[in-house]
């Protein structure tokens, strides 16, 4: 076996030993899908949890912190720093109605949810190009459920 042969050998043997790790597994496709969402998405100076949450604050308008934190499957304290990040960029407010936050999108939000939606396309585009629509339906089946049974919302 010349040298060639033996690092693609070596390879394999580490590949193959940490591809049979589900935590592994998961946080590398994890960190390869947020990539194509942080290209798309930077366009507009945010993450993908931003365009996440403009799109329902849009489509909810006057929804609650906690509303949020259930649809997204964040944390409290993620959502109110999200929601202050895209209070700074003026895509939403807030409104206090007796103990209650209500998040609003502003014009300049409900301006840029087209763009966000055609963000939204591409991504979903990149990634079904390269692992093939029909495995990306059943692996997000798949996520989805094993999510469910671990005990996670989503």
């Amino acid at each position: 076996m010349n040298n060639q042969e033996a690092a693609v050998a070596e390879e394999n043997k580490l590949a193959s030993r940490y591809s049979a790790c589900l935590l592994f597994s998961a946080n590398a496709l994890a960190r390869a899908i947020t990539a194509i969402g942080d290209e798309e998405f930077g366009r507009f100076g945010m993450c993908y949890s931003h365009a996440y949450m403009l799109c329902e604050v849009v489509a909810q308008p006057g929804i609650t912190p906690s509303e949020l934190s259930e649809t997204l499957c964040l944390t409290p304290s993620t959502i109110t720093r999200l929601v202050e990040k895209l209070e700074q960029k003026r895509f939403v407010r807030r409104e206090s109605e007796g103990k209650r936050t209500l998040i609003y999108p502003t014009l300049e939000g409900e301006a840029i949810q087209p763009e966000i939606s055609e963000a939204w396309d591409r991504v979903g585009a990149r990634y079904s190009q390269v692992i093939g629509e029909t495995d990306v339906c059943q692996l997000t089946k798949q996520i989805v459920k094993a999510t469910k049974a671990l005990g996670e919302p989503i």
